[in-house]
């Protein structure tokens, strides 16, 4: 996965970015190896986020290598090494159940592969036999192929059931445990997200 994100400043600029960015991926000639690409708008109206899937890393490699370069997420974003990303871990609150009418997507800096992996781990051990917060349908715990971060990728039914959520008791201190007391590991903060756009490779 490679995950982009690009600061709008405003709703009005948000959504003409979005636009523009959903056309020329619609119009353009993917490269070999890009599975999907979504495109989210937080809902500050502040960001776009883009969350592409590919085949491989060798596809990605020939893709930023081509004459003509790839410009992962969306064009126009200021030029940087995209960040790959592998999913790790994966647990599902509600199967099948409900649609995801918000995603929610916590960051964290971690020291290493060893702190990426045993952060995920710890969170699942905390969580194990507590009952899910209503709303919550999954989260998925991606690491950053360079050791560096952890990335969540939580689905929400709504955006208020995880405004609840966050500001809800915590009387087993599991909010404060994970963003704080996990040596290696340092909370970025989190947006809320809506879902524009998502295209695919034709079958």
């Amino acid at each position: 996965m490679v995950i982009t994100v690009r600061h709008a400043g405003d709703a009005a600029r948000q959504q003409a970015l979005a636009e523009a960015a959903a056309d020329g991926r619609e119009q353009q000639l993917w490269p070999g190896g890009l599975l999907s690409w979504s495109l989210f708008a937080s809902t500050d109206g502040q960001t776009l986020m883009a969350y592409e899937q590919w085949a491989d890393d060798a596809s990605l490699d020939a893709a930023l290598a081509s004459p003509a370069p790839y410009v992962p997420g969306i064009e126009g974003t200021e030029p940087s090494a995209p960040v790959r990303y592998r999913l790790h871990r994966t647990h599902v609150s509600v199967a099948g159940q409900a649609e995801a009418g918000c995603v929610v997507t916590p960051v964290f800096d971690a020291d290493g592969p060893e702190r990426q992996r045993h952060f995920i781990d710890e969170v699942f051990t905390m969580t194990k036999d507590v009952r899910p917060m209503p709303g919550a349908i999954a989260a998925h715990f991606h690491t950053s192929t360079d050791g560096t971060r952890v990335f969540n990728y939580a689905e929400w039914t709504d955006e208020q059931a995880h405004i609840d959520a966050v500001t809800a008791d915590d009387p087993q201190r599991i909010r404060s445990r994970i963003t704080g007391e996990i040596e290696g590991v340092r909370p970025c903060g989190y947006r809320r997200w809506h879902l524009l756009t998502a295209l695919t490779t034709a079958p």
